[in-house]
């Protein structure tokens, strides 16, 4: 019985650095990204700026989400520093995320144009964060599968220790 005692500590500290790791990661990840909602009436438009340097990444990415998704009619636009159109899309799905170019240090726009009924939309503008970043949320991940599947395996050991026992 001691050792079932240990193997559910190993097991709760994998599931625990998992979760702690998952947090972690999504903080890093989202920390550099300029976020903004609200709710757009037709016509209207949700803009987020935000700062990039060239000489700190090369390339930046935006998603948008759409409550309550309908089929609205909703297109995203990134503006450069000098206000040009690098990237355009007509978001026709409820989560859209995008990548685009980053040409020159400055002010990038997010601009999201709404042309159909009111609706509710979260917009996210920023660098893309880099593969150290990005692989810490898929190392949490990792770790969670393993803990959740040695929370499994130590299920079934029990089960089998106690029909031996009962036996």
């Amino acid at each position: 019985m001691k050792k079932t005692g240990i193997l559910f500590a190993v097991v709760g500290s994998l599931i625990g650095i998992g979760i702690i790791l998952s947090f972690y990661g999504n903080y890093v990840v989202f920390e550099e990204l300029v976020k903004g909602d609200g709710e757009i009436s037709s016509g209207e438009e949700l803009i987020i700026e935000i700062q990039i340097d060239k000489t700190n990444t090369q390339s930046g990415i935006y998603a948008v989400q759409i409550i309550d998704f309908k089929g609205q009619t909703v297109s995203a636009n990134v503006l450069d520093p000098f206000n040009s159109i690098i990237e355009s899309q007509s978001i026709n799905e409820e989560v859209f995320e995008g990548y685009f170019e980053v040409t020159d240090s400055g002010t990038y726009k997010l601009m999201i144009e709404n042309r159909g009924e009111a609706v509710t939309i979260f917009g996210v503008i920023g660098p893309e964060p880099d593969e150290g970043k990005k692989s810490l949320t898929f190392i949490s991940l990792y770790i969670l599968v393993a803990g959740l599947f040695g929370m499994a395996g130590l299920a079934a050991y029990l089960v089998i220790s106690r029909k031996r026992a009962s036996s």
